[in-house]
């Protein structure tokens, strides 16, 4: 990391930063992932990119990713699930029991490096014309599926950086008992349900946390579903449900009156360096 802020130019936009650091032949980051995986996982690295391909897209179960890759289910690439995680390019994020708190068998793997989705939903796709000097890059907002992606970077950095939400929510550590993202499976008994962020305290409380990232100011729709979320969450009878908003861009006005958000975070004050509310 240190080496990369290097590069950085204080002079110039963060995208012409973006553009000569990523987008012009030669350039460190062009070639960065390949010189990573050639190092770490040597002739089997194409193997790993296939996998970390699949998860950039979004979060998986092993059966997926294995359907995916039109492989057997097998040790084989739970191996190289487990080989990513140690190189810390992947992590594997286990739902747990709310009754017992106990972690449950159900999991999802997520890619938890930023550039590396970055790279493959943009450089590799584009490294003949980066190459030739060809590539025409106006700004990041203009890149194909741009929203998708900065939404799904920007709650990786969130899951990054969750003791900031503690210290915001203040809740202290020692009272957490389990938090991670959380999901259900739909069965006869329960209907299926997915919180990017969920905290599970002593005090029989969950914090629900939704994770919105939008160039625009949050919608009134939030509330609603948010709520679904958490009607359709299975839990022992006398749990509360705070539900909590992260966001970057701000809310409207009928979200904050509504008095409905145990907390609005606004993110971009950390990003600045204020950790206020």
């Amino acid at each position: 990391m240190p080496r990369y802020l290097e590069e950085i130019d204080p002079a110039i936009s963060a995208e012409d930063n973006i553009k000569n650091m990523c987008f012009t032949k030669g350039a460190m980051l062009v070639d960065e992932f390949n010189r990573i995986f050639f190092d770490i996982f040597l002739r089997k690295s194409e193997t790993y990119k296939k996998i970390v391909s699949l998860l950039s897209t979004g979060d998986k179960e092993f059966n997926e990713i294995c359907d995916l890759l039109n492989m057997k289910y097998s040790g084989r690439i739970l191996k190289y699930l487990e080989e990513l995680q140690l190189a810390g390019f992947v992590r594997r994020d286990y739902t747990w029991q709310l009754k017992t708190c106990k972690d449950a068998k159900l999991s999802k793997f997520r890619l938890s490096d930023n550039y590396l989705r970055f790279f493959l939903k943009y450089i590799d796709k584009n490294k003949t014309k980066i190459e030739r000097n060809s590539f025409d890059f106006k700004s990041l907002a203009a890149l194909p599926g741009w929203n998708t992606i900065i939404a799904l970077q920007f709650e990786n950095l969130i899951l990054n950086n969750r003791s900031y939400l503690w210290n915001i929510l203040d809740i202290k550590p020692s009272d957490i008992l389990s938090e991670n993202p959380f999901f259900q499976h739909k069965t006869v008994r329960q209907l299926g349900c997915q919180i990017d962020y969920l905290i599970q305290t002593r005090f029989d409380s969950l914090y629900v946390c939704e994770i919105k990232f939008s160039k625009h100011k949050i919608p009134y729709s939030v509330i609603e579903e948010v709520q679904q979320k958490i009607d359709r969450l299975k839990r022992p009878k006398g749990m509360s449900c705070k539900p909590v908003l992260v966001h970057v861009n701000g809310v409207n006005e009928e979200v904050e009156e509504s008095n409905y958000f145990t907390a609005l975070i606004d993110f971009s004050k950390a990003l600045d360096g204020d950790y206020s509310t």
